[in-house]
């Protein structure tokens, strides 16, 4: 078998000549190109943890001098640290807050988001109903759907955004729109109405619901956790533990088409089986404290941290103190559509 033209050792410097001819053209030699034959992905950003006890003072901070008003959104973006923008090459996650009394004005944009409560309650409206938000609650703003926040509690409300800007941007498909007029969008539907509508295993027999992404506005913890421990025992206590995936009540599908969402639980000294697979995820800490192996390399974490494993990274949690709940969100339904998802669990830790 021939060597990959894409190696070919200092082509340019052989014929330099003939390959700034090509470069007058606006042209490169496929041959010269490094990658575009590769076997693999290339690992071209590293996995990181972001801590709680680390960010949220600093949320505490700008909250002396950023208002809601000022800054659209008091929110913090995770950047890889292999990246400029982007917690991953199509995602994004970080921290917000919005303290009581404050509301965080209307808008909407093409980018979806997810948000994972982990502090206080309050509202997400979100086209003109009022979603209440309490501590691990998955609640959904689509694309191209009116959203505000609104904090009628006495507790600052913190959570984790996710969402997909890095790849809408990619795709020169972003936009964003102000609510007209006013700064809250108007109350349209009772509260919760959506779930429900389809939070309870059924679904209205002559739904007209025509969107891609769900029609339930809200997950919530006191219905997924229990739901989780049940699968765990069902599937016979696995110290490996056991992970739902959130879906779309009408189809079975992701949430959002873009994003797809997890819960996993780890018994405490347990341990995930290791895994790699070409979409990437993002890990936020709901209950436990523990550790995660990726890329052979330890990365601790506690309550409300967030982590971000790459594409085509190997990795394992394993529960050290207490029992593990884990939320995930991954790109994983952008790959689908193009069967370029490609996963390997092994029973233990490759040799790197």
């Amino acid at each position: 078998m021939s060597t990959p033209a894409s190696i070919i050792p200092d082509a340019e410097a052989a014929h330099p000549e003939f390959y700034e001819a090509l470069a007058a053209q606006h042209v490169k030699a496929l041959w010269t190109i490094p990658g575009t034959l590769a076997s693999e992905p290339t690992l071209d950003e590293v996995p990181h943890v972001w801590h709680a006890r680390d960010l949220w003072p600093l949320l505490e901070k700008a909250a002396e001098f950023i208002s809601p008003d000022e800054a659209e959104r008091r929110a913090f973006n995770a950047s890889n640290p292999k990246r400029v923008f982007g917690t991953s090459h199509n995602l994004v996650a970080g921290y917000q807050m919005v303290l009581p009394g404050e509301t965080a004005p209307a808008h909407r944009h093409t980018p979806s988001a997810i948000r994972l409560m982990l502090q206080g309650s309050g509202i997400t409206t979100v086209e003109g109903e009022p979603v209440w938000m309490e501590r691990g609650d998955l609640v959904l703003t689509p694309p191209v759907s009116w959203h505000d926040h609104r904090h009628p509690g006495d507790e600052p409300m913190i959570w984790l955004d996710g969402l997909d800007v890095p790849f809408v941007r990619g795709q020169h498909a972003q936009f964003a729109e102000e609510y007209p007029n006013e700064q809250l969008q108007d109350l349209t539907r009772p509260q919760d109405a959506s779930v429900s509508e389809y939070g309870v295993g059924l679904v209205p027999a002559h739904s007209t619901w025509t969107r891609k992404h769900s029609p339930l506005n809200k997950y919530a913890y006191s219905t997924t956790r229990p739901a989780l421990l049940r699968l765990w025992e069902v599937e016979g206590s696995p110290t490996s533990g056991s992970t739902l995936e959130y879906v779309n009540p009408l189809t079975g599908g992701p949430v959002i088409p873009t994003i797809s969402s997890y819960l996993s639980y780890i018994p405490e000294g347990g341990a995930s089986k290791p895994e790699r697979h070409t979409p990437s995820k993002i890990f936020c800490v709901l209950e436990g404290r523990g550790h995660s192996i990726i890329n052979g390399e330890r990365f601790d974490w506690e309550e409300n941290d967030f982590f971000v494993v790459p594409s085509w990274h190997w990795y394992q949690h394993i529960a050290d103190q207490g029992d593990a709940v884990l939320y995930a969100l991954s790109d994983w339904p952008i790959y689908e559509p193009f069967d370029l998802v490609r996963r390997e669990v092994r029973d233990e830790y490759p040799t790197l």
